[in-house]
């Protein structure tokens, strides 16, 4: 049986499925392959997206740099 074939049969038996928790697998499966980006907020989506333009152009400071400023700003 070829994959078309096989998806066509899946389908077939979910539509006549009436087992809640067999269902309720199944979206956990699906949950469990879903890219993580789409969960992302529009607002992170963009932070990370400025963050990395950031990156690319040279413009952070290495770990150092922040230890430095957090002893400066808080006198450890």
């Amino acid at each position: 049986m070829n994959l078309e074939s096989r998806k066509i049969s899946l389908i077939n038996w979910i539509s006549s499925l009436q087992e809640a928790s067999i269902i309720d697998k199944m979206e956990a499966i699906q949950k469990e392959n879903a890219d993580w980006w789409d969960s992302v907020s529009n607002e992170d989506k963009h932070a990370i997206e400025e963050g990395l333009e950031q990156l690319d152009k040279g413009e952070f400071l290495t770990r150092a740099q922040v230890r430095s400023k957090v002893k400066e700003k808080y006198n450890f």
